[in-house]
């Protein structure tokens, strides 16, 4: 019998010399957005994983604003790029968003990378 939840790793990378590490657990096929809602519900007074967001509609999603109080900047092109991997294999860039993208199984890790363009 499968699980009805599943733990997902999170991490959010504020800068190349910090990152902030969490696990979840979550109803099986949430999103990487369910992720980060979590993250936060986890430890409510912990402000490292509270984040802001733009909703732009159901054909682009969300944007991520800020995590842990740092701001994306685009006049600056600095902005959050969300990562994801399975298992042991390299973190690649997702190419849909953070609403989108379902976790489709356990040992799953979801980052966020504050990063410039």
């Amino acid at each position: 019998m499968e699980p009805s939840t599943i733990p997902v790793n999170y991490e959010v990378h504020p800068s190349s010399d910090v990152v902030n590490k969490t696990i979840v657990q979550l109803p099986i096929n949430s999103t990487a957005l369910d992720v980060m809602k979590a993250a936060v519900d986890q430890d409510p007074s912990c402000p490292k994983y509270k984040f802001t967001a733009t909703y732009y509609g159901s054909s682009l999603g969300f944007f991520i604003n800020a995590i842990g109080g740092v701001p994306a900047a685009p006049d600056s092109k600095f902005y959050w790029a969300f990562y994801h991997s399975e298992g042991s294999e390299e973190p690649k860039l997702s190419d849909i968003g953070v609403s989108s993208f379902i976790i489709p199984s356990s040992d799953y890790t979801i980052i966020m990378k504050y990063i410039s363009a």
